[in-house]
């Protein structure tokens, strides 16, 4: 008979510590899970124009992972400020040579309540990240966070289902067994 670790025989009764390390596993995937679903960008639809909005690199390239960097924008002036990050691969955004306290413009809707960064500029409005590659980025990323919602929310859903299959129904059965045993048994003494 071959072993397989992901099954569980018929009627084990998890004990206590499987069932608090099931719960905080289960804890850990449902906010991962929470986690990729605000990281996830909404892609407005295509705007019919863009103003530029002036904006600098607010800090400096970070290393989201080993492939990917972030670039921290903050975007507009005075009151009307807002931070913006693009995420990027990094041996597309790398050799871009940003620095904090860039002075940059930036392409975006004349609507500013949808925050969306349609293509970045220099100060001598020379284009450094075009329309297609933000929405090709930011489409990745989705795609990426997407999948990790859906994983991590089936193996939360799953953990569950071992929780309550071998944690409760099985304790309530094997109980309810085990009582219906010692009622036979004080009947089987009597007669």
């Amino acid at each position: 008979m071959r072993y397989n670790a992901i099954s569980i025989p018929d009627g084990y009764v998890l004990t206590t510590l499987e069932i608090v390390f099931l719960i905080i596993i289960s804890l850990y995937l449902v906010g991962g899970s929470f986690y990729h679903f605000y990281e996830l960008v909404e892609i407005p639809l295509a705007p019919k124009k863009v103003v530029l909005e002036s904006a600098f690199v607010n800090r400096s390239i970070s290393g989201g992972s080993k492939a990917t960097s972030n670039l921290y924008l903050t975007v507009g002036q005075d009151k009307e400020t807002y931070d913006y990050v693009i995420e990027a691969p990094v041996r597309d955004i790398e050799h871009l040579g940003f620095k904090k306290l860039r002075k940059l413009w930036v392409a975006v809707e004349p609507d500013r309540k949808k925050r969306f960064v349609w293509g970045v500029y220099d100060n001598e409005l020379t284009l450094l990240i075009s329309r297609q590659d933000i929405l090709r980025w930011t489409k990745y990323n989705n795609a990426k966070n997407y999948f990790v919602i859906f994983t991590w929310g089936f193996g939360s859903l799953y953990l569950l289902f071992i929780l309550i299959n071998n944690g409760i129904w099985n304790r309530v059965s094997g109980k309810r067994i085990a009582h219906e045993n010692r009622e036979s048994r004080r009947w089987d003494i009597r007669n």
